[in-house]
């Protein structure tokens, strides 16, 4: 199996960070990835120098602070643009649930994932469901149900939905895939805490997303 050098981008607030990249690692490294985490938003300056097959982001990089006060860091376009020509280039990205918050202050990362972050209602038992068309990222994976935030997002036109969640009457992507260049995206919403990451359902929707995204990498 060809060793898949991975960068795990992480960081921000509201989130366990730690907690998710112990998790991820149990999904990743049976797919043959050496992962390396980083919080330093730098490093997406050298992802073609350095090798880099994939990048994970799982950030939540927003305007402000649990406390109100500015963020000291903003994900802007100057990382995003970096990024958004390795993935032209070939790269497999694959954003995971607070990933999109960035979006916000990137209008580059926003066109890359193909959403932005607008808000979730309060955590409470979300149901989500593949829909009708069959792909390669929700093959063999059911309805799953775990307690967590239910991200609303403003959406890009050209993305391929993959799974929803409904609330009050309304179908949300949850899940959804889109091209750029001769690289993939597959973004991922649910995923808050250990309360979704340990349910099977979703273990086997991040694995085979990844692969999705790696394409011939993997």
């Amino acid at each position: 199996m060809k060793e898949i050098r991975t960068l795990l981008l992480l960081g921000g607030t509201w989130h366990d960070f730690d907690g998710f990249s112990e998790f991820v690692q149990t999904i990743l490294k049976p797919l043959g990835c050496r992962i390396e985490c980083t919080r330093e938003l730098d490093r997406l300056n050298s992802l073609e120098e350095e090798g880099v097959d994939l990048v994970v982001k799982y950030t939540c990089f927003s305007e402000t602070l649990e406390n109100g006060a500015l963020a000291p860091v903003r994900f802007t376009d100057a990382h995003a643009g970096p990024l958004v020509r390795w993935v032209a280039g070939g790269g497999a990205f694959l954003p995971v649930h607070c990933a999109t918050v960035s979006c916000q202050s990137s209008p580059l990362l926003r066109g890359l994932i193909g959403g932005t972050f607008l808000g979730h209602p309060p955590a409470f038992d979300v149901a989500v469901r593949p829909m009708a068309t069959s792909h390669p990222v929700t093959a063999g994976v059911g309805m799953f149900c775990g307690r967590d935030e239910l991200y609303i997002h403003d959406m890009e036109p050209g993305v391929a939905a993959h799974m929803v969640a409904v609330d009050r009457g309304v179908a949300h992507p949850m899940v959804w895939t889109r091209s750029e260049g001769r690289g993939r995206i597959g973004y991922v919403a649910p995923g808050h805490d250990g309360q979704v990451w340990n349910l099977p359902p979703y273990r086997l929707l991040l694995a085979q997303t990844a692969s999705w995204v790696l394409g011939s990498k993997s």
